[in-house]
């Protein structure tokens, strides 16, 4: 039942996300209309699409990526706090320059480098205004 009510399951690889946003689909049922679209079509034309050229291929999945990337939402989360900003460049340049798996990684790992660095200081600060004011 959860895949059916949950896209995160269910959606399928990045590319055809990509392909449902620029198509503007937006409930889970898109998912399973396009999961079966693209079951019938591997079933039907593998034979023709084996000889497809890689480079045409990654043409089709780059065209749609554009409208996934939203300029102005990182120029909101640059407005409203710096620190997640950096996460969601960390994540952007692990994604573009490595994998999914990379990305979600330096991702992470920003975010406990950035919440240490806040605990420590607040800690550093309490004792130190501590210690100056007796």
């Amino acid at each position: 039942m959860l895949a059916i009510t949950s896209d995160n399951c269910f959606a399928g690889s990045f590319s055809r996300t990509a392909v449902n946003f620029s198509a503007g689909a937006r409930s889970t049922m898109s998912n399973i209309i396009m999961s079966i679209t693209v079951f019938i079509t591997l079933e039907l034309f593998m034979k023709f699409l084996y000889y497809t050229p890689m480079a045409v291929l990654a043409s089709i999945i780059l065209s749609a990526l554009p409208g996934l990337i939203d300029i102005k939402e990182a120029c909101n989360i640059w407005k409203i706090d710096k620190m997640d900003f950096l996460i969601c460049l960390g994540a952007f340049v692990g994604v573009l320059f490595g994998s999914v798996e990379i990305g979600l990684a330096v991702a992470v790992s920003c975010l406990i480098q950035i919440l240490h660095l806040k605990i420590t200081f607040e800690n550093y600060l309490s004792v130190s205004l501590t210690l100056w004011w007796g």
